[in-house]
């Protein structure tokens, strides 16, 4: 029988601290990882980040922010690191953000997200606290908006002695995509070119009109089959617009010939000179309507003689040159159409004489009105009416160089910050700095005898009102071609006669040019160059 030797109680000791110590080194935290001794736990209990109760996570509206139900954080005993992907976060009553952040133990997190704009799509936003995810997931509900759809050209109503009509727009579908197909124009299909994205395009279509009265319609139908029907206009076929009136033939025109766009009462609204009326005329552009908005017979003081040229400023009052030959003055009208004499002619060097173009201008040295007067340019304080001369080769003011002759027309260009004068004396067109006076000659392709014209909406682009010429068209300012979009003899239905004044349609789509000899404005679409009227008089 053996004997039985006792451990050494030294070496016992020994493996008693080392278990200890594993043990230890082995306990990571509660199993999930944790940081070393002594640095705290920051990873929490596994959480859900769930949608409140009254949303549907998978039928959420479209492009809207949606907030998950708060979550409390625990299990940690140290700030933890928190952070976002796809979205937002907000600690107890704090404010959104991105913004990687801490949180701690007790406190309430909430996860923000944007919906998506289209139909039955998701978002998912993760988020990441001290190591522990979860994710925020919303799905939109199912397409049932109708696609937008818009009419560019022809206005809404008009007058035309054409068989057909062409009609163009838009359409857009915001929340789904759209198919070939998707808009007709009375019952036809209309030509329609989409972009990538299937959602928007452009459409056009030729619809036959029946003598009278038509109304054309619109209808469009997106992929989910959601329909829009309410855009239409509406024209009137004639056999020949001699003759004719349109709307009808009350407040005729007698020979207007310049016009500006105003609005009156939250209605948009042509302005038109008429000298034998002795009147600015107002033309609804939504139905062609003429009412007196200005006239001898309306206000007994500051009688019209000769209203020729006519200007709607910035500042929402309307000039108004009256063509005296003894004492030439310009009106301002307010909104009501009451005339105040702003200046007139003197025996002074810097007196107008006859300012055919006139445009007002805000800037930071204050406003003014730019007069476009025969070979001079006059700059008018608004306030104190002082009047100087800003340009004037003949005196050398501020050189001789680039002389303009004989000034009947002038706009101002936003992209480089120059008034565009028309001089009909040397047919030619000219930047004119409104500060310095300084002028420069707008190179054009071809000879033009350019007797109105308006800037097209792209900035870059001048719209050339040929009157003794019945023509016109489109010159790039930089490069000086010319693009004509309708002369004589190419396009016989609703011929110009006279075309005067022009101005561009607020839409941007179509030019507004008034003629002296059919007593019309006529609407003239850039893209096409089909032309219907607008309103006119017999």
């Amino acid at each position: 029988m053996g004997t039985f030797q006792r451990p050494n109680r030294f070496f016992l000791l020994v493996i008693v601290c080392l278990s200890t110590l594993l043990a230890a080194c082995s306990s990571g935290g509660g199993g999930k990882g944790g940081p070393a001794p002594g640095a705290g736990d920051t990873r929490p209990e596994p959480f859900t980040l769930n949608p409140p109760a009254n949303v549907d996570p998978e039928k959420v509206a479209f492009d809207s922010a949606v907030v998950s139900d708060a979550v409390t954080v625990s299990g940690i005993d140290a700030a933890a690191p928190v952070s976002v992907e796809n979205g937002e976060f907000a600690i107890d009553n704090g404010e959104f953000t991105n913004e990687p952040s801490t949180i701690r133990n007790g406190q309430k997190i909430r996860v923000r997200i944007q919906s998506p704009i289209k139909a039955e799509q998701s978002a998912t936003a993760t988020l990441n606290i001290g190591g522990e995810t979860a994710a925020f997931t919303i799905t939109t509900d199912v397409d049932s908006v109708a696609p937008e759809v818009t009419i560019l050209f022809p206005p809404p109503a008009s007058m035309t002695e054409g068989q057909t009509l062409y009609v163009r727009g838009t359409v857009k579908d915001v929340n789904g995509t759209l198919e070939e197909g998707a808009v007709e124009v009375n019952g036809m299909s209309a030509q329609l070119e989409l972009n990538e994205d299937s959602d928007e395009g452009t459409w056009s279509a030729e619809v036959a009109l029946a003598p009278g009265p038509n109304t054309v319609t619109v209808v469009a139908v997106d992929a989910a089959e959601n329909t829009n029907d309410d855009e239409s206009v509406s024209s009137r076929r004639v056999a020949t617009i001699e003759g004719q009136s349109f709307p009808d033939n009350s407040i005729p025109f007698a020979g207007p010939i310049s016009l500006d766009i105003h609005e009156i009462d939250g209605n948009p609204v042509a302005l038109v000179t008429d000298r034998p009326a002795l009147a600015v005329i107002a033309v609804d552009l939504n139905t062609g309507e003429r009412s007196v908005f200005s006239s001898n017979e309306t206000q007994t003081d500051n009688l019209f003689e000769y209203p020729w040229n006519i200007h709607v400023g910035a500042n929402g009052k309307t000039y108004v040159f009256d063509w005296v030959i003894e004492q030439p003055r310009i009106y301002e009208l307010d909104s009501a159409g009451t005339r105040e004499l702003f200046v007139e002619g003197d025996e002074s060097e810097d007196s107008i004489i006859q300012p055919f173009g006139m445009y007002f201008r805000e800037s930071a040295n204050g406003e003014y009105l730019y007069l476009a007067d025969r070979g001079r340019l006059l700059r008018v304080n608004a306030e104190t009416k002082n009047t100087v001369v800003l340009s004037d080769s003949v005196n050398g003011v501020p050189n001789s160089d680039n002389p303009i002759e004989d000034a009947v027309g002038m706009v101002f260009d936003e992209s480089s910050e120059q008034l565009l004068v028309i001089s009909i004396g040397s047919q030619r067109l000219y930047f004119v700095d409104p500060q310095t006076g300084v002028r420069t000659i707008i190179a054009i392709d071809e000879p033009l005898n350019v007797s109105q014209g308006a800037l097209l909406s792209d900035g870059k682009s001048f719209l050339s009102v040929e009157t003794t010429e019945d023509r016109v068209s489109i010159i790039d300012v930089a490069t000086g071609s010319v693009n004509t979009i309708v002369e004589p003899g190419v396009d016989e239905v609703n011929t110009f006669a006279e075309p005067r004044g022009v101005v561009m349609h607020t839409s941007g789509e179509y030019a507004l040019i008034v003629d002296r000899a059919l007593n019309a404005i006529v609407a003239l679409d850039l893209q096409s160059s089909q032309k219907v009227l607008l309103s006119k008089s017999e």
